[in-house]
């Protein structure tokens, strides 16, 4: 099981964080990036699509292992959304935060991906 992240997230809403938050896409095209070395088999895609409300042509997936340097930056990359998430988890009212930066490190790829 691959995670995945990206703006077709707030489009199909099927997370219980999508019934606390006042917010959703709307779009005749999905993306998904998912955490994984290969692509996603027919019944994700056609998962994702319905749940997305789009034709199954019109979602498109991103997949890198978390050992190459694309997978390590997307993973990197969301250190401030994981901080967020924290904050709605401890009831912080988010419409409080107007700003945020994060850094995290960024471990080299594993050689075979390089």
């Amino acid at each position: 099981c691959a995670i995945g992240s990206g703006p077709g997230r707030a489009q199909a809403r099927v997370e219980k964080l999508f019934e606390e938050l006042p917010y959703a896409d709307k779009a005749d095209r999905v993306t998904i990036v998912l955490e994984s070395g290969s692509p996603p088999p027919p019944e994700v895609v056609a998962k994702v699509a319905d749940k997305s409300g789009v034709d199954p042509k019109n979602a498109a997936f991103i997949y890198a292992p978390t050992q190459s340097l694309a997978g390590s930056v997307q993973v990197v990359g969301r250190v401030l959304e994981v901080a967020l998430h924290k904050a709605h988890e401890a009831h912080f009212p988010l419409e409080n935060i107007v700003d945020g930066i994060a850094t995290a490190p960024l471990s080299p790829p594993q050689p075979d991906f390089v």
